[in-house]
C-alpha cells in the first residue's frame, strides 16, 4: 500500500477527470450520510435505539386533548343517547406503544453488510484525506476520529442489545461519524479544487541521461 501521507497536496495536481470523478464520489458520500441519518431515525421512530436494539419498553406520548363539539355543547340542541354499551369511557388509559425488537439474525445481517461496505467507505475518504495539503498531526487526527466514530457505530446495536442503558452511544457514535466523514469529503474536495502553488525551494527534477 503505497504511503499517501508522503503526497500530501497531489489533490490540486490531478487531472481534470480525476477531480470530477473524486468530486461525484464526495457528494455522493455525503448525501448517503445524510440518507443514513434519515433511515436511522425511520428504523427506531418514537422507540428509541433502546427499544429497537434491546426491546426496551417505550413511554408513550399522552393522549390528545379532545375538545366536545360546538353542537353538543348547545342547551337548546337535544343530546344523543348512544346507549350504556356505546357510550365512551370517562378516562381512557394511555395507548400502549408496540415495540418490536430486531432479531438476532436481522441484526447479524446488517453487522456483516456494514462490515464490508463500512471500512472501504472510510479507507477511500481517507486516502482522499491524507493527499490534501494539510499538517500531518491533522491527518492523524482525522484518520483516528474516522475510524473510531464509524467502529462504535457499528458495534452500538451489539452493546444497546447487551445493556439497553447504552443507547445513547448510536446516536453519539452516527453524529461523530457525520462530522468526521463529512469533514473529510468538503476538506478533500474544496482542497481538490484549489490552484495549484509551486513549493519554493524544492529541486529540479534530475535530467535524464542521452
Amino acid at each position: 500500500m503505497r504511503d499517501f501521507s508522503a503526497a500530501a497536496g497531489r489533490l490540486r495536481s490531478l487531472s481534470l477527470g480525476a477531480k470530477l470523478l473524486y468530486t461525484a464520489f464526495t457528494v455522493a458520500s455525503l448525501v448517503g450520510l445524510l440518507v443514513s441519518w434519515r433511515l436511522y431515525g425511520a428504523m427506531v421512530q418514537d422507540a428509541g435505539s433502546a427499544g429497537y436494539y434491546a426491546g426496551a419498553p417505550a413511554v408513550a406520548p399522552p393522549p390528545a386533548p379532545t375538545q366536545a363539539p360546538a353542537a353538543a355543547a348547545a342547551a337548546d340542541e337535544p343530546a344523543l343517547d348512544l346507549g350504556p354499551e356505546l357510550e365512551l369511557p370517562a378516562t381512557q388509559e394511555a395507548p400502549r406503544v408496540l415495540v418490536e425488537q430486531i432479531s438476532e439474525r436481522k441484526l447479524l445481517e446488517v453487522t456483516h453488510f456494514h462490515l464490508f461496505s463500512v471500512p472501504v467507505y472510510v479507507l477511500i475518504l481517507a486516502h482522499l484525506w491524507l493527499l490534501a495539503r494539510l499538517p500531518s498531526w491533522l491527518h492523524t487526527a482525522g484518520v483516528v476520529a474516522a475510524v473510531a466514530a464509524s467502529g462504535l457505530h457499528i458495534a452500538a446495536p451489539w452493546l444497546i442489545r447487551g445493556a439497553p442503558g447504552a443507547a445513547a452511544l448510536m446516536p453519539i457514535s452516527g453524529v461523530a461519524m457525520l462530522l468526521s466523514l463529512g469533514a473529510m469529503a468538503v476538506v478533500s474536495t474544496v482542497d481538490m479544487w484549489l490552484p495549484r502553488r509551486s513549493r519554493r525551494g524544492e529541486a529540479a527534477p534530475p535530467a535524464e541521461a542521452d
